[in-house]
């Protein structure tokens, strides 16, 4: 059986490696980013943090913008499907609006490899379904609406260079 510990950084990379979890960490030191979630439709970043007592994993994905007010109307719903896993909405004035769903552990009696185990696999499946259900409906914002956005771009750029060749080539004379 497991012995209970209370979980720092080092343990859980430890049980990530031991579950064959890809992570990275970036400058700051509490996160370890888990880049396989990013592979999930509609996923931005995941991420488990240490914030105080308490492992929190977490997945954000950019939602678009005409989409806030149709998820801000289904949050109750959402939330409401599932025990462990909650979602909110993160609406800042320079970013795409961004919604977060985590799920929550205290840890400060202590945690088992095997409860970190379960954590993680009920977390994936739960934050992967809340995901999948709201890309299916089309609120969120994913990389090829990017790509093809830029596409739009830059056919109205070849457009835009073409007229401006047709004007500098036209053959018309002011008086």
């Amino acid at each position: 059986m497991d012995s209970m510990v209370i979980p720092d950084l080092s343990t859980l990379r430890t049980w990530l490696e031991r579950l064959k979890i890809s992570y990275f960490e970036n400058d700051s030191n509490s996160v370890l980013h888990l880049p396989h979630m990013q592979n999930i439709d509609g996923l931005f970043d995941a991420k488990i943090d240490l914030l105080g007592d308490v492992v929190l994993f977490s997945a954000l994905a950019e939602v678009r913008p005409t989409a806030i007010i149709p998820l801000v109307a289904n949050l109750s719903q959402i939330n409401a499907s599932s025990l462990t896993v909650k979602a909110f909405l993160d609406v800042q004035d320079e970013n795409l609006p961004k919604l977060i769903v985590c799920q929550a552990f205290p840890i400060a009696v202590g945690m088992t490899f095997t409860q970190f185990s379960n954590f993680m696999q009920q977390g994936e499946e739960q934050i992967a379904n809340v995901i999948f259900e709201i890309h299916s409906n089309n609120l969120l914002y994913v990389n090829h609406d990017m790509e093809s956005e830029m596409e739009v771009e830059v056919e109205i750029e070849v457009e835009d260079e073409e007229s401006l060749a047709s004007t500098n080539t036209s053959t018309f004379t002011l008086h």
